[in-house]
């Protein structure tokens, strides 16, 4: 069995998108939420979420862009680790200071406090993945309108899929 893996290629993951929800705020005060769709050399495509205004918006109306990662599975994998690792060692260390009275009672404690450091790690994670984002306004540069488009390219939705249909499939 062990010869049939180590003999079988191994498959590289394919790519996916980030889907990135964007917060645009008009000069007008207007505001628009959704998922950062497209973006053309002048304006850029709000994809519609729930109760809110969307559509393709000007780069001359923007006052402000506000981007967040919509998927936050990283940062509570991450913390998730690294609480329980971080708890499990603790634990680790103080069961050897202060024994208990069975190796049963050692492990059910060990396990029940790398589980609790995990929850608690997944939260914080999921907390911490909330504050990233990315705030972007209009340059006052000669060609606001230029910036505002090589920024926000790389984040549309229909740029990344691009990028990943000119990777070749894995075989």
């Amino acid at each position: 069995m062990m010869l049939v893996l180590l003999t079988h290629p191994v498959r590289a993951q394919q790519p996916v998108e980030n889907v990135y929800h964007i917060k645009v705020v008009t000069k007008k005060g207007n505001h628009f939420r959704g998922v950062l769709w497209d973006v053309t050399a002048s304006t850029l495509y709000v994809e519609h979420e729930k109760r809110s205004l969307s559509g393709r918006i000007p780069f001359a109306n923007i006052h402000k862009i506000v981007l967040r990662r919509k998927s936050k599975k990283n940062a509570m994998i991450t913390g998730a680790i690294l609480g329980g690792l971080a708890l499990g060692f603790v634990t680790n260390q103080s069961l050897q200071k202060n024994p208990t009275s069975s190796p049963v009672a050692y492990g059910l404690t060990l396990t029940f406090a790398t589980a609790g450091g995990a929850a608690l790690g997944l939260l914080a994670g999921y907390e911490i993945g909330n504050l990233k984002k990315i705030v972007i306004r209009p340059s006052t540069s000669a060609n606001p309108e230029q910036t505002l488009y090589r920024q926000l390219e790389p984040f549309s939705f229909r740029h990344q899929q691009d990028i990943i249909n000119r990777i070749p499939p894995n075989r």
